[in-house]
């Protein structure tokens, strides 16, 4: 019977070596996977990177540009900019004012 069981013992433990051998193994794959992963990942955001920034200079030209007409219009006209702000304030007050006439009270849950 003493043989019999280490003869078990002796077929586990070589079990547990080759699935620890093969955890081991699919340890690296992983590893070597999830890094592949993250460098091709990495590549593609910089080829984003790359094709978005001259569009992004270009965009952020065009703003300044816009934004200078605007301040000279400005500058210009004082009254009309003026007039414009004013009525831009006084619809978004009517705005605010219709909708929060429209509200209907809050409902109780346990109604």
């Amino acid at each position: 019977m003493a043989a019999n069981t280490d003869d078990i013992r002796a077929s586990v433990s070589k079990d547990i070596t080759a699935l620890q051998q093969e955890v081991s193994r699919l340890q690296k794959m992983v590893s070597a996977q999830g890094a592949e992963a993250y460098y091709e990942v990495r590549d593609r955001a910089g080829k984003v990177y790359e094709d978005a920034l001259p569009r992004a200079k270009s965009a952020v030209a065009q703003i300044r540009a816009e934004s200078a007409a605007a301040a000279g219009a400005a500058r210009e006209h004082p009254a009309a900019t003026t007039t414009a702000l004013a009525l831009a304030g006084a619809i978004g007050f009517l705005a605010g004012y219709l909708l929060s006439g429209t509200q209907q009270p809050p409902r109780q849950w346990w109604r």
